[in-house]
């Protein structure tokens, strides 16, 4: 009760402050309403690509389950896959998209739906049929719908709207710093009338250009259909900004003008939002896709062959850890000598960049980023790096990791069950080169936690806050075995304990990382200073931890 009268006494606040400021600033509230409301509406995928997604999603699901590829599939996916399919064709969409539903409905429950007869009785078989699938979508979303369009047919409202008052979004977050005064912040002048589509690995976001009244331009994905999970992405990218400032203030990371990239976010619907983008940005899968285009290979081929390796293991006729781990260990080997090479990533790289230089200063930013990636993967315990999750600028060589952002069990600490601490794979070893390993990479890395560890860097106190406000939000209620408690969450005091828990996790890793000289030690004992990177290196890159991962991370490439 107490709560509910706390959370009656803010709504009402909130709600005195907005009509003060709807009268003060009557027109600005008008020309906000309207664009926040065009970008909610007018900006979706199509049914076409969102069933592109569902097939993408499912594909990937059956290539993590733990059952062997000849064996049935499990009761509980095909449950998932019934529900699915009646949300993919619900009467609601039945009724907006009736020639959708003509073309793919009856052919979907043939192949897909569990409750009829002709569903695939062998997990392979699934696995054909989606991919199947997953072509036939490909080819009709890229033929049928352009790769831009008019923003006159998207939005009538926005293409003939001249803003006045609005400021460009983005201005308040990102790289930007921030300052007391005003005077500096760009206008929106209007919005560009090409909408550009990008698509990623299945999804589809529509491109905004905004243009400012100084005549700067600024690409925004306009992002729908959000999880919970996004939000945490969006807390990330404040803890990164506030481990910038501390990295700044370090002489090690200022030489080397270390600093994570921040890209800009702008919540407009709780399941829409703006990301900052840039005509220049690629995923590390996506190089690969490119690759396997170009000489007509399947880019899953690997993956299914990896888990056809392991069917003797699930099915209980190789047993032990020891025979487990060597028949990983040679099917791993044998896609990595016959299907996937160590440089498609350097050959890329150095048919995009336009002269020896680039592609040298490229290698240098690049390595330094991901370093600056994986000190926070290691520090954090943040795993699920596939390489579609992996964001790379292909004209600065900034990095960014999507879906960044830790994952907690039932009893708030943070899950981590990789057998590397961060991605460290063959190509990106090869494209860096073992002295760019040994040395930028290692070099920058330590920089970095030593930067953390720092007297002035209060990095102790910016993470209770970030795990606090991760933890008060997770979706408890959605955690598999969770009791009735889950459906209220933990309370306060148990979030700050978990918080602290994590936290002193963090803290016990921090000295590890961080660089040590040695003290009082003869020469012929001298060890690397840096010997707790080195060790996490040397983990990421050896073959018998590799080959451990699950097939979706690609461990191979």
């Amino acid at each position: 009760a107490k709560a509910a009268g706390e959370a009656t006494v803010a709504f009402e606040g909130a709600k005195e402050v907005m009509e003060r400021l709807r009268h003060k600033h009557s027109h600005l509230v008008t020309e906000l309403e309207v664009l926040l409301s065009e970008l909610g509406a007018r900006f979706a995928s199509s049914p076409e690509e969102r069933l592109l997604v569902v097939v993408y999603t499912l594909l990937h699901r059956c290539y993590k389950y733990p059952t062997a590829t000849t064996a049935e599939v499990p009761a509980s996916f095909k449950k998932e896959l019934t529900g699915v399919c009646r949300a993919c064709f619900s009467a609601d969409t039945s009724t907006k998209h009736a020639d959708f539903v003509a073309e793919y409905k009856a052919d979907y429950e043939r192949d897909l739906d569990p409750e009829q007869p002709t569903f695939p009785a062998r997990l392979s078989e699934l696995i054909e049929r989606l991919k199947r699938w997953k072509r036939t979508l490909q080819a009709d979303v890229e033929d049928r719908l352009p790769a831009t369009l008019r923003l006159e047919d998207e939005s009538p409202q926005l293409r003939g709207m001249r803003f006045v008052d609005v400021e460009v979004p983005g201005q308040y977050s990102g790289d930007a710093e921030l300052t007391s005064s005003t005077d500096g912040l760009v206008k929106l002048e209007r919005i560009s009338s090409d909408v550009h589509v990008v698509r990623r690995h299945g999804n589809s976001y529509r491109c905004l250009t905004f243009l400012g009244a100084d005549g700067s331009e600024k690409r925004f994905l306009v992002q729908t259909s959000l999880t919970p999970a996004a939000r945490g992405e969006e807390r990330m990218l404040q803890l990164l900004r506030s481990l910038n400032a501390s990295l700044a203030h370090h002489v090690e990371t200022r030489r080397r003008g270390l600093a994570y990239y921040t890209p800009a976010v702008v919540p407009v619907w709780p399941q829409v939002r703006l990301m900052e983008d840039d005509a220049a940005h690629c995923t590390y899968g996506e190089v690969y896709e490119i690759n396997c285009a170009r000489y007509g290979r399947e880019a899953d081929l690997p993956i299914s062959l990896f888990k056809q390796a392991l069917d003797d293991a699930v099915t209980g006729k190789v047993t032990g850890p020891e025979a487990v781990l060597d028949l990983r260990l040679k099917a791993f080997s044998d896609i990595a000598q016959n299907h996937v090479t160590e440089n498609i990533f350097s050959h890329y790289m150095y048919k995009t960049l336009p002269t020896g230089s680039h592609l040298w200063t490229f290698k240098r930013q690049l390595t330094h980023q991901h370093a600056l990636s994986c000190f926070v993967s290691a520090l954090l315990r943040l795993g699920g790096r596939t390489p579609q999750k992996i964001m790379f600028a292909k004209n600065t060589g900034r990095v960014f990791m999507l879906d960044f952002h830790p994952a907690f069990d039932s009893k708030g600490i943070t899950e981590f069950v990789e057998p590397v601490p961060f991605r460290l794979t063959r190509n990106l070893y090869t494209f860096f080169t073992p002295f760019g390993v040994r040395g930028d990479f290692v070099a920058a890395m330590a920089a970095a936690a030593q930067a953390m560890s720092a007297p002035g860097a209060n990095i102790e106190t910016q993470m209770m806050l970030f795990y606090r406000d991760q933890l008060m939000v997770w979706p408890w209620r959605r955690m598999s075995g969770a009791g009735p408690q889950a459906l209220l969450g933990p309370t306060p005091a148990d979030v700050r304990v978990m918080a602290r828990a994590n936290v002193d996790e963090v803290m016990k890793r921090l000295p590890c990382i961080t660089p040590n000289p040695p003290r009082m030690m003869s020469a012929d004992h001298l060890t690397s200073v840096q010997k707790g990177v080195i060790h996490l290196v040397e983990a990421s890159i050896n073959p018998k931890n590799l080959c451990r991962q699950e097939p979706t991370a690609m461990p191979w490439l």
